[in-house]
């Protein structure tokens, strides 16, 4: 599995220790689908009888994302959403203020306006987000 070589390289070059709780974090991140805040990945650690503390999670997480293996998807005031950084195709969110659903999109036209703003600008991108923050069907 390359992640766990990539994501040991980058906790050692932080200078920090690689421990079994790291490598179980990122073994139930990679074995989720979808979209997933730390606190389901607490539960599943703690079903699998794995004891892992929330606050290493909640540290362990932005390592993995900064190592290049999860995607942090949802920055909004409740919640903090992963998904794995190799989560097929690139696609944009919908996300309800209300009650938290992640709707992803994967719309052509807007790929197509998001590159054509980049061309126009004459600006590469690196990483393209749009999150659409609103109510769904059910909280409106």
């Amino acid at each position: 599995m390359k992640a766990i070589p990539q994501f040991f390289s980058y906790v050692r070059q932080c200078g920090l220790r690689w421990t079994r709780e790291r490598e179980k974090i990122l073994q139930e991140a990679l074995a989720t689908e979808g979209h997933f805040e730390a606190d389901d990945l607490a539960y599943r650690l703690r079903k699998n009888g794995d004891r892992v503390s929330k606050a290493t999670i909640y540290r362990t997480l932005p390592l993995l994302v900064k190592a290049g293996l999860l995607h942090q998807v949802v920055r909004g005031e409740k919640h903090q959403h992963y998904e794995l950084a190799n989560a097929g195709s690139h696609h944009d969110h919908l996300i309800c203020l209300k009650c938290g659903k992640t709707i992803e999109l994967g719309d052509a036209a807007l790929r197509e306006a998001e590159e054509k703003i980049c061309r126009r600008y004459h600006f590469h991108p690196q990483k393209i987000l749009v999150e659409i923050f609103g109510y769904c069907q059910r909280c409106q």
